[in-house]
C-alpha cells in the first residue's frame, strides 16, 4: 500500500468514526469511537510525514493516539463510573434522525470551506483536501455540543471539534512545533479532567447529567 493510499484510508476512517460519534447514544461505543477516530487522526499525521518527509509530525501522532485515544478516553470513563452516571446518554435527535444531520451539518461544513477565501489560495495549504474535512469535522463537533442534552456527550463534541481543529493545523500548515502540539494535547488532557470533574459534581448534585436540569438554578 502506497502512502497515499494509507493516508486515504486514514481520512475516510477519521471522517466515518467522527460521523458515528455524532449518533451513538451510549457512552462506551461513543467513547469506543472517539478514540478510533483519534487513532485515525494520528494515522494521517503518519502518513502526511512520509508523503512530504515531515518527521517532527511522527511524535505529533504518538501524543495524539496516546493523549486522545487512550488517556482521554480511559479519564471520562473512569469518572463516569466513579460518579454512577447513566451509560445512556441524552440527545435532542433519535439515532436514525441523527445520521441525515450529521451527514448534513459535515457537508454543510465542506461547503463553506471550499467558498472560503483560504481554500482559494492552494498554494499557501499543505493538504488542500484535507482542509474541508477539517472544517466539516468542527462543525460536526460543535452541532454535537448543542443538540447533546447531557455533559458526557457535550464534553466529547469539544473533543470531536479539538479534533477538527487539529485536522486544521496539518491541512493548512502541515502540522506545528512539536513543543507547541504537545502544549496543546496537555491542555486537552488537563481540559477532559477538569470536564469528567464538572461532570461527576453535577452527577452528584442532581443525580443526572442531563443539562436541561441546569436551566432551574438560580442566584
Amino acid at each position: 500500500m502506497t502512502n497515499s493510499l494509507f493516508s486515504l484510508l486514514m481520512l475516510v476512517l477519521f471522517v466515518g468514526e467522527t460521523l458515528t460519534c455524532f449518533t451513538l447514544m451510549r457512552l462506551p461505543s461513543l467513547l469506543r469511537f472517539y478514540a478510533l477516530s483519534s487513532v485515525a487522526l494520528g494515522g494521517l499525521a503518519i502518513g502526511l510525514a512520509l508523503e512530504g518527509g515531515g518527521v517532527h509530525l511522527i511524535p505529533v501522532a504518538v501524543a495524539v493516539v496516546a493523549v486522545k485515544a487512550l488517556l482521554v478516553p480511559f479519564v471520562i470513563k473512569r469518572m463516569a463510573e466513579r460518579s454512577g452516571a447513566s451509560l445512556r446518554l441524552v440527545s435532542s435527535l433519535r439515532p436514525s434522525a441523527s445520521w441525515f444531520v450529521g451527514i448534513g451539518v459535515f457537508g454543510s461544513g465542506i461547503s463553506l470551506a471550499l467558498h472560503s477565501p483560504l481554500y482559494q489560495m492552494n498554494n499557501m495549504i499543505q493538504t488542500p483536501a484535507l482542509l474541508p474535512i477539517s472544517f466539516g469535522v468542527i462543525l460536526v463537533g460543535l452541532v454535537m455540543m448543542i443538540i447533546r442534552k447531557d455533559l458526557l456527550s457535550q464534553m466529547i463534541g469539544f473533543l470531536v471539534l479539538e479534533n477538527g481543529i487539529a485536522a486544521f493545523s496539518l491541512s493548512a500548515l502541515g502540522g506545528i512545533p512539536v513543543a507547541i502540539e504537545f502544549g496543546v494535547y496537555s491542555a486537552v488532557l488537563i481540559g477532559a479532567i477538569l470536564m469528567a470533574t464538572l461532570s461527576q459534581r453535577v452527577q452528584n448534585l442532581l443525580g443526572t447529567h442531563d443539562t436541561s436540569h441546569l436551566s432551574e438554578l438560580t442566584d
